[in-house]
């Protein structure tokens, strides 16, 4: 399931590329006729003309990865990542997604089965785990930012100092929030392969910060690193520990100011 991460910046930038690029002739047209049968499924029209169209042309281009080959290994990565990307716009825009995930899904299939020659196989696309799917979304989110921190170094121009700190702060907390699910949270032990994949991507982040470095290092401090990173769940942890060890005390002072108005 979690196979594409080991190669997710090609991904994330065949999911822009797709999210971003106009829609060819034949995608419109493919994907009116799913609008008119599937959807009133979705929160509106326009939504799930986008997610087909979107779908459409990410399915075409993953065959530019080398999908379709006798690496099973590749294979997977491509079915995994697809059936990632399509659980998590669904799952973000479809009105009932208890009932009709596979409804609205098997409708976008049929909007490329048979069309165009065979590439990756649908049949193995699935409803997956809503929490699963939450902490692959953690995932991937980070690796956003990573992937835009990564051109932000390896621009040929100035680094942009502002857009650095902003989206290395912005990794800091979600980095947080990440691993709090293999810490104290579900995961707890660190074996699951959602901890597993978090490690891997700390220490590349890590090696984001060498990058910065090398390149310009009076940059660096523009580039919060994750060790460095505040954790919330322990401020919030003492100052909720502080204001409940003080209201003993206030109730101390109420009763001794209570016998002073009588005194």
């Amino acid at each position: 399931m979690y196979e594409f991460f080991e190669k997710i910046e090609n991904y994330i930038e065949k999911a822009n590329l797709a999210e971003s690029n106009a829609a060819s002739t034949e995608d419109e047209r493919e994907c009116d006729s799913f609008v008119l049968s599937f959807g009133s499924n979705l929160k509106n029209s326009v939504t799930a003309k986008r997610i087909c169209v979107q779908f459409r042309k990410l399915y075409y281009s993953l065959t530019e990865l080398n999908c379709i080959t006798n690496t099973v290994h590749n294979y997977e990565e491509c079915r995994n990542f697809l059936n990632y990307w399509i659980n998590f716009k669904l799952r973000k825009n479809i009105k009932n997604e208890n009932n009709n995930f596979c409804h609205v899904y098997n409708g976008l299939e049929s909007q490329i089965t048979g069309r165009n020659g065979g590439y990756i196989n649908l049949a193995f696309i699935y409803d997956i785990n809503k929490d699963e799917l939450d902490k692959m979304s953690k995932l991937y989110n980070l690796y956003e930012k990573y992937h835009k921190i990564n051109a932000i170094i390896n621009t040929e121009q100035d680094l942009d100092k502002n857009e650095l700190a902003t989206l290395s702060t912005q990794c800091c907390t979600d980095y947080n929030q990440a691993s709090y699910i293999c810490n104290d949270g579900i995961d707890n032990g660190n074996n699951s392969k959602f901890c597993q994949n978090l490690k891997t991507f700390r220490t590349k982040f890590e090696g984001l910060y060498e990058n910065v470095n090398k390149r310009a290092p009076e940059y660096s401090h523009y580039f919060k690193s994750l060790p460095k990173c505040p954790n919330n769940k322990i401020m919030t942890t003492a100052v909720t520990g502080t204001v409940i060890g003080l209201i003993p005390l206030l109730g101390v002072l109420y009763k001794v100011s209570g016998l002073n108005i009588k005194l």
